[in-house]
């Protein structure tokens, strides 16, 4: 009985909570939902937009002015950038240089942090490692591996991102590829565009399927957005076996 009372007022909570969301991203037709990921190289940023309907309308890597200067080209934006987790393909001093100098020309673009009341471009932080974890209800294989790219990549596609199948690669493999040994792995996305188009996909949820988030703080540096947990999703989503 008392379990039941406190749903009943966490949903109650929930929907006041939601009702108070800004008017700006409320509809989300003419919204773009963009997503970032750092890592290294002369192109530092993997950057992604999707618009309503989960179609990548935007995938590249570039630099910060790149994507910021992309990103100005609309008026309503919800962004998600993914906070370093101390990947070792990056060191700490460049990746947290690049992680702060990308802050401050988001800022400088006009975004404010999420939940801002009528601001039409906001952002918010999130964390790829505990959103593909939440959406994949267990801990996702290794991320720089064939097999995790490929596992991030059904994740997502399940989860609605128009991408192509990424169980069609295995259409692709040849015998050639296999006594060769070299997949090809052109036809998948990199792990650092993976973490970018999860941002995006939370960025869409955000807005299209609030409940279905958290918002926590990070070690009180900030508001982290992570997709709320379930272990069955892709069971409900395939049904039972035939």
């Amino acid at each position: 009985m008392f379990q039941f009372i406190n749903i009943i007022i966490h949903y109650k909570q929930s929907v006041a909570y939601y009702d108070q969301l800004p008017n700006p991203i409320m509809s989300s037709i003419d919204t773009i939902f963009a997503g970032i990921d750092i890592s290294s190289g002369r192109k530092p940023i993997a950057y992604v937009t999707l618009d309503h309907d989960l179609k990548v309308t935007f995938l590249e890597r570039c630099d910060i002015s790149q994507a910021i200067n992309h990103l100005e080209q609309f008026e309503r934006v919800i962004l998600a950038v993914n906070i370093l987790t101390g990947r070792k393909s990056t060191s700490a001093h460049r990746g947290q240089k690049i992680s702060t100098d990308l802050k401050k020309k988001i800022v400088a673009a006009g975004f404010k942090p999420y939940l801002t009341s009528n601001a039409p471009r906001q952002w918010v932080e999130t964390n790829p490692p505990e959103c593909f974890r939440s959406l994949a209800g267990q801990t996702p294989l290794p991320r720089r591996t064939l097999a995790g790219q490929i596992q991030r990549a059904l994740i997502l596609y399940e989860q609605g991102l128009q991408i192509d199948d990424p169980m069609d690669f295995f259409e692709e493999i040849t015998r050639h590829h296999v006594l060769a040994g070299v997949m090809p792995t052109e036809l998948l996305y990199s792990a650092s565009e993976l973490d970018a188009l999860a941002a995006a996909s939370v960025a869409w949820m955000l807005v299209n399927k609030p409940v279905q988030v958290d918002l926590t703080k990070d070690r009180g540096e900030g508001m982290i957005v992570i997709p709320r947990e379930d272990k069955d999703w892709w069971r409900k989503k395939s049904g039972p076996p035939e």
